[in-house]
This record gives C-alpha cells, sequence and structure tokens, in this order.
C-alpha cells in the first residue's frame, strides 16, 4: 500500500485542509510513510486529549511519533480504476489515527482519502500558512463544524479526480468515525456519493438523514 499526503484547497477560498491518502501500490517504495504526520506535535496532541499531557505523561504515546504506518511513501500506484472512500476523523481525531485500519481498506482494493478537519476538532492539524492548530473544539459552534467539516469533504472528494500519483477514480463513497458519521451524511446533501462507510457514527449529532439507509457501519 502507498501514502501520500495532499493538501485541498477550500472551494471558497478559506484555506486548505491535509489529506493522507492510502492506495494500492504498483511496487513498493524504498521509504516507509510516517504514521504521525507532524511527529511529536502529533503524539503530544492525542495524549492531550486523552488527559495524559495534563498529568504530565504524555511520553506514554511518545512512541508514536516515529512509528511508521507500513505503507510505502509516494509509492507507484495501480493503473487499476478503483472507488474513492472520504473518511473524516472522529471528534479529537486527526488523519494518523485510522492509518492502520484505512491502510488494510486500502489494500482490498480502494483509494482512502484521510481528512483532517481545520473546524478546531483535530488533536492536532497544521494550516495553510504553516500555523499549527491543537485541538480547538470552541473555535466554531458545533454546527459551523459540521458545515466545515462537510464542505472540506465534499472539496476533497472533487479535487482528487484526475490527481497525478493515485489510480484513476471510481465511484466516490463518503464515510468517518464518530463525529465523522454526520459529517459525512450532511457532506451527502452537497455531493452524489455511492454510498457510506461509517465507524461508530454519531448519528444521535444531527442530520442522520435518509441517506442513513444506505449506510454500511464498521463497529
Amino acid at each position: 500500500v502507498g501514502c501520500r499526503v495532499a493538501r485541498v484547497p477550500a472551494s471558497d477560498g478559506s484555506g486548505s485542509c491535509r489529506v493522507k491518502i492510502f492506495y494500492p501500490a504498483a511496487a513498493p517504495a524504498p521509504e516507509d510513510a510516517p504514521y504521525c504526520l507532524d511527529g511529536r506535535a502529533t503524539s503530544d496532541g492525542m495524549a492531550g486529549l486523552v488527559g495524559f499531557r495534563q498529568l504530565g505523561l504524555a511520553f506514554l504515546l511518545a512512541h508514536l511519533a516515529d512509528a511508521p504506518s507500513g505503507c510505502g511513501l509516494d509509492a507507484a500506484p495501480v493503473a487499476t480504476k478503483l472507488p474513492l472512500l472520504v473518511y473524516s476523523h472522529g471528534f479529537g481525531g486527526n488523519a494518523d489515527m485510522a492509518s492502520y485500519f484505512l491502510s488494510e481498506v486500502a489494500a482490498a482494493g480502494s483509494v482512502v482519502a484521510a481528512v483532517e478537519h481545520t473546524d478546531g476538532t483535530a488533536s492536532n492539524t497544521v494550516l495553510e500558512d504553516g500555523t499549527a492548530l491543537p485541538f480547538a473544539p470552541g473555535r466554531l459552534s458545533r454546527r459551523e463544524q459540521l458545515d466545515r467539516r462537510a464542505d472540506e469533504l465534499v472539496d476533497v472528494a472533487k479535487a482528487l479526480r484526475g490527481a497525478d500519483g493515485l489510480p484513476p477514480l471510481g465511484e466516490t463513497f463518503l464515510g468517518g468515525h464518530s463525529y465523522g458519521g454526520p459529517s459525512a451524511l450532511l457532506a451527502a446533501s452537497r455531493f452524489a456519493c455511492a454510498g457510506f462507510v461509517l465507524h461508530d457514527p454519531a448519528l444521535g449529532m444531527g442530520y442522520a438523514s435518509e441517506a442513513a439507509a444506505r449506510t454500511v457501519s464498521f463497529t
């Protein structure tokens, strides 16, 4: 499985978000892609989410900073046409947390784009100007968060069509974990997708429309 990182601009010109993309590779790559995009900043962000950093125990997750992802960095893609899954992380998640799961999904025959949201719900991300944005759930209202997340999913789904370094893309699916569930469902009201792949979706947070009838849920 190959892995590459892209930055996708917002359609409204408000900035851009990072995307970690997994795909079947045609051959092994000489370099392994890192598990954490930002090394210790990522692992410390996750440590803060579970309370370790506040107790001076951030070192308990420090091993993740240099952990391998098991994917080849910028590996050459296969030439086979494959479905695209655009995946939204949960509240306090990031583009790295589901790397092992999403790489397995990619290995089964798909391209998976893990979006790192800029609404303040990522445990840590880096904005277009290079500014670090740590977990800031109060940065936007809940409705504004979901709007931003849905827009970023749609922007990524559109931007990856014909992108260099990826296999040809077939149908597009939207997915997510927890808070990513309602984000994906809201995105589907703005973009025609073939279906959903939701993992423990927080459907009680709203936007669980008739689209939920087509949901495939991993629990």
